[in-house]
């Protein structure tokens, strides 16, 4: 359903204001669903590497997108014709503050832009 309505608005994302540490690597303000089990994954399969992965992209980066990257990333921007964009992600995601892969990694957010990492 969130891929087969690309049109469809979607609700902004806005990080909660205070940051609550659950333990995952360079962790932000967002939460984690299943943050004991995730988090600790994260600290044991999670590696550094100034080495950034090339994110292979089709589609129109104006519209709709997917991106591949090996170790296995897939991220998937879309537009929803009220100025948002949906993004999904999964894989081993390249965390450029932290400079290293991050795994395990789900995302589905709307945001004010693309998102690639």
């Amino acid at each position: 359903m969130y891929f087969a309505l690309p049109t469809r608005p979607c609700k902004l994302y806005v990080p909660p204001t205070t940051r609550v540490d659950q333990g995952c690597i360079n962790q932000g303000n967002d939460r984690r669903i299943g943050a004991p089990v995730v988090c600790w994954l994260q600290r044991h399969l999670s590696w550094k590497s100034e080495r950034e992965p090339h994110l292979h992209v089709f589609g129109d980066p104006q519209r709709r997108s997917l991106g591949i990257a090996w170790p296995p990333y897939l991220v998937y921007n879309s537009v929803d014709g009220a100025g948002h964009w949906r993004m999904f992600r999964a894989g081993f995601r390249y965390d450029r503050k932290w400079r290293g892969y991050v795994f395990p990694t789900v995302a589905r957010k709307c945001l004010a832009a693309p998102l690639d990492y």
